[in-house]
């Protein structure tokens, strides 16, 4: 089975006073929040679990679910330390719902808009473990890169040159994902992202997680509110193209 987890405990700081009131997965883009917009396509793509990971003004996020019509996919898991920690450690609370014998996972971050056919491509790949990757967009030191070789990721951090951009949507599953989840429970508290975690379980695993690149299609992460800006744009393509389509 394949199950979602959505990583939207964090503050988002940088989009201040924007998220001032709300959590950044609440944030409406053309009156459709980021949250919706990622559910209705894991909906679209026969997703039946997600589970989400909420810290930051959590019960915004419980009761927004509640009166959704999402409410009986997901799941929410709580951070009580957010404010303490980063992704690594939601993202843990949330691997120990997860049979990683019988399920894969694809794990998203909450604050990511993309064509539904990245989420459409990642799922029916061949490949157990892979990740979306934009190879044509100028790389910034900001971004989190990903060091591809031969098709597969060999790293993927902040700190190093990279040849793509790590557009946060990742599938795992099988000793892979029974790895990576042992590695982010032994340093879940500590502030780190997961990427570093899975950058040193692919020191064991190489050549394990394909590289799907995007190829055009849009996908965005939102900091800052220049991003939100140029994201409800692309929200718009993206839905009009859906309509029309």
């Amino acid at each position: 089975m394949i199950k979602a987890i959505i990583l939207a405990a964090g503050s988002s700081k940088r989009l201040r006073p924007i998220t001032d009131d709300r959590p950044k997965c609440l944030v409406e883009l053309n009156g459709e929040t980021i949250l919706d917009y990622q559910l209705r396509c894991l909906e679209k793509c026969q997703i039946k679990e997600v589970l989400i990971v909420a810290g930051y003004k959590k019960e915004m996020i419980k009761k927004h679910i509640e009166k959704s019509k999402y409410d009986q996919m997901v799941k929410i898991i709580y951070n009580d330390i957010f404010d303490k920690t980063d992704n690594t450690y939601s993202l843990s609370l949330a691997l120990k719902k997860i049979n990683e014998d019988k399920d894969s996972v694809i794990i998203l971050d909450g604050d990511i808009i993309f064509d539904i056919k990245l989420l459409e491509k990642i799922i029916v790949t061949k490949y157990e473990n892979a990740l979306v990757a934009d190879k044509n967009r100028k790389i910034e030191a900001e971004d989190n890169k990903v060091l591809v070789e031969k098709g597969y990721a060999k790293c993927i951090s902040k700190k190093i040159k990279g040849t793509a951009i790590y557009n946060s949507i990742i599938k795992l599953k099988g000793n892979l994902l029974s790895e990576f989840k042992k590695e982010c429970k032994k340093i879940e508290t500590q502030t780190e992202w997961y990427t570093h975690s899975l950058t040193r379980v692919l020191q064991t695993f190489p050549k394990e997680i394909k590289v799907i690149f995007t190829q055009g299609l849009l996908a965005c992460e939102i900091d800052t509110k220049e991003d939100l800006f140029e994201t409800k744009k692309i929200h718009a393509k993206l839905t009009k193209y859906e309509i029309n389509s």
